[in-house]
Formats: structure tokens, C-alpha cells, sequence
């Protein structure tokens, strides 16, 4: 589960300029909580005990928008003996869907699914829907930083609404500020932090067009080509580990996913299988795309292969510093087992036990479906389209049949 050298912004929140009084409240925290996706009956259970107190979107708003993405409602855990995890919802808007905020058009109740990005793509901006921390605020901030900043690594617009005086309060401690200062004509209710740097009102026609990401497994020596490259100009230029350390003799008998950015050959991951578990492993983002979402859907399609193939269990190596990154997935430390070090870098070892696919390969599939290429299961493969061809005794047939004619 190596992961490339990890570059990072000054604050706990990517490049939102949230207050000074944030970051030492992070600062001071030990133990960070976790945070993953929320189920239906969590998603319930907030919103019925919420909308005791406050207007909140209905159920079925919220199941809708989460068709489109859906990681856009989490539980963050970990706060503490006794205490309930607290939940964050928020949209990660289109350009249309930041248009629609700033002009006070954006329904909260009755969010459409076209208003959000799909997952893993990066959003314009980022509306926090809903969130339900009752006396447990400060403690679920390193949570919410992990979501934000890996949403957009870049940095991108947060906007928010207090709907009481109380909620105000805490809001401009946290460094918010009217959104209409920045963007004339915004509700006076919408509030926001910028990235760095960041000024100039986000509208649709500014917005760049964001970059194209597929991953793919390998299935060629060329694609192994680019995997060699990508992992030599990571691991070994950046980390400074030995080619023996890096190409360790298990390539060839793993499963590898590339990534591509625009064409570009930018990243990889590895996975190894051992009896009822998968090793998840080499994850690499060469350095110029590492503010991308490269690395998200690396690991999101090598954990969705891998139960496709019946595995719910996962294992990996985190470095320090990546632990947080690889909770975002589910993956937590292994209690009673303590770091280990190799190639000069100091490792935690990471398990995620999963929800099995719901329709795994195995034993009594259609026997044409193991025989497809890794990963295009529900693809018909090169052995199939066979039999759409005339045999090759009856080609040969034919062959002996125009040789005598001919003589």
C-alpha cells in the first residue's frame, strides 16, 4: 500500500483559509476520528432526529442526489468513549450547481442530481448540506478536513448557511464570511471560505474544463512499460529506494491497474491475492498530477475489481502520514501490531474488511465469464467472439477443396 511521497498544503484543510483557531483545534487532537459513507438507515435516523429541530431535506432528495454520488453523505467516528459519530452532507457542485447557489436559486429541499459532479470528479465548489454535530463540533473537524481537502486538492470554494444566530457564531469563528462580499448579489444567508489566493468569483464560463481520468488494468507489455516508468519517476527518484526495492520480483504475478490523466500515463496500483485476502499495494501518482483525483479512483477501482472477484477482505502498508488517506476507504489501523520499517520508511499495517459483491465470479457463473479479460466481465471476450467465425477445420476444409480446383 506504498503510496507516493506525499506533498501537502500548509493547513489541515488543503488550501481553505479557515482560521487560525481551526487549525490548533486539529493541532491539539491525538487521535483523529475516521469518517465513511453513510448508510440509508444512518441517513434516516439524522434526518429524523434533525428535522425535530431544523427544516431538512427529505429522504428521498438525498437518495436521489447520492445516485449521482455517492459519497456525498459520511459518519465521522471516533470522537470519543460514548459518543455517537456525527454526519456531514454536502454537494460537490457543477459549475451549474454553483451558479445556482450564488444567485439564492439552489433549492437545498429539492436538490437536482445535474447541480453535483459525479465521484471522482472535482467539483466547482462545495455546499455543506447538512451537518449534524451536536456538542461534538471541534471534534469532528479533522474528519471534515480529510473530506474537503480531498475533494479538491486544488482548492475550491466552501459555502455554507447558518440558520441561527448561535450557527453564525461559530461560523465566523471558523473563518466563513458573507458570500455576497465576494460574489455581488449572493444571498445574505450564504456564507463562504476561499482557497488561497483565491478572489475572483467562480462562474460557469471561467471554470476549466476538468481533465480526463481512466484507469484501466494492464494487459500489455506496454502498459507494464508505463507502470515501470511511473513507479521509477515516484518511488525511486523521490523516495530514493533501491531498483531491487522497488521491482521486487512480485510484478508478474499481480494485478495492475493504470491510470491515464489526459492520455497521460500519471499513475498505478497493485494488487497481490493471498487465500481470503487482497494485499493493495504500489499506489503511485506521478508528481505533476498528485492534485488530481488520480489516486481516489486508483483505489476505488482496485477495491471494486478485487470483489468482483469475491474478496471482501483488504491489507496494506500505510506510511504515517497516508494513514488518514487510506481511512477515507474504509481501511483502518490493526490493533496490537506495531509499526515496521523497510527501504528507510516507516510502514502501519492497514486492514479493511468490506461488504462482498453482490454478484462475485465463482463456481458456476457462465463458464465464457472467467475466460474474459481481468475487469471487462460484463464484456464479451475474444474466446467468445469465436464462435461468430467459421471454424478453422472448415477454413482449412475449404483451403484443400479450392487446391484442387486449382490444380
Amino acid at each position: 500500500m506504498r503510496a507516493e511521497p506525499h506533498t501537502r498544503n500548509s493547513d489541515s484543510f488543503g488550501r481553505l483559509r479557515f482560521s487560525d483557531t481551526v487549525e490548533r483545534t486539529i493541532a491539539r487532537m491525538t487521535a483523529p476520528p475516521v469518517q465513511r459513507r453513510a448508510t440509508d438507515a444512518e441517513i434516516a435516523g439524522v434526518l429524523d432526529e434533525a428535522g425535530r429541530l431544523f427544516p431538512v431535506a427529505p429522504l428521498e432528495a438525498v437518495l436521489r442526489m447520492r445516485e449521482r454520488n455517492p459519497g456525498i453523505v459520511r459518519m465521522i467516528e471516533g470522537l470519543g468513549a460514548g459518543t455517537e459519530p456525527g454526519m456531514l452532507a454536502f454537494l460537490p457542485l457543477s459549475a451549474q450547481g454553483a451558479e445556482l447557489l450564488i444567485q439564492g436559486r439552489l433549492d437545498g429541499k429539492n436538490p437536482q442530481p445535474e447541480w453535483i459532479v459525479a465521484e471522482g470528479e472535482v467539483p466547482t465548489a462545495i455546499y455543506i448540506w447538512m451537518a449534524w454535530t451536536p456538542g461534538k463540533l471541534a471534534r469532528t473537524l479533522p474528519g471534515m478536513a480529510q473530506i474537503f481537502s480531498s475533494l479538491s486538492p486544488d482548492g475550491c470554494p466552501l459555502f455554507s448557511r447558518a440558520t441561527t444566530e448561535h450557527s453564525v457564531k461559530i461560523h465566523t469563528t471558523m473563518g466563513f464570511e458573507s458570500a455576497s462580499r465576494i460574489y455581488p448579489g449572493a444571498p445574505e444567508w450564504l456564507l463562504v471560505v476561499l482557497p488561497e489566493g483565491q478572489m475572483a468569483p467562480v462562474r460557469k464560463e471561467m471554470r476549466a474544463e476538468a481533465p480526463k481520468i481512466e484507469v484501466r488494468p494492464v494487459r500489455s507489455f506496454e502498459d507494464m512499460a508505463m507502470i515501470f516508468a511511473v513507479r521509477s519517476s515516484t518511488y525511486i527518484s523521490e523516495q530514493f529506494c533501491l531498483y531491487s526495492e522497488e521491482f521486487d520480483g512480485n510484478d508478474f504475478c499481480a494485478t495492475h491497474l493504470i491510470g491515464f490523466i489526459d492520455g497521460d500515463p500519471a499513475g498505478c496500483i497493485r494488487l497481490r491475492y493471498f487465500g481470503d485476502f487482497v494485499k493493495v499495494e504500489r499506489l503511485a501518482v506521478r508528481r505533476e498530477y498528485r492534485r488530481s483525483r488520480l489516486a481516489f479512483k486508483l483505489v476505488r477501482e482496485a477495491l471494486a475489481l478485487a470483489r468482483q472477484k469475491g474478496f471482501r477482505r483488504f491489507y496494506g502498508h500505510a506510511r504515517l502520514d497516508l494513514v488518514p488517506f487510506w481511512g477515507m476507504f474504509g481501511f483502518r489501523e490493526m490493533p496490537d501490531r506495531g509499526p515496521f520499517k523497510f527501504a528507510d520508511v516507516e510502514y502501519r499495517e492497514m486492514e479493511l474488511d468490506g461488504e462482498a459483491n453482490a454478484n462475485p465470479i465463482g463456481i458456476g457463473v457462465d463458464p465464457m465469464v472467467t475466460i474474459r479479460p481481468e475487469g471487462a466481465w460484463n464484456v464479451p471476450g475474444p474466446l467468445e467472439l469465436s464462435n461468430l467465425r467459421p471454424s478453422r477445420a472448415a477454413f482449412f476444409q475449404d483451403m484443400k477443396t479450392v487446391s484442387r480446383v486449382a490444380h
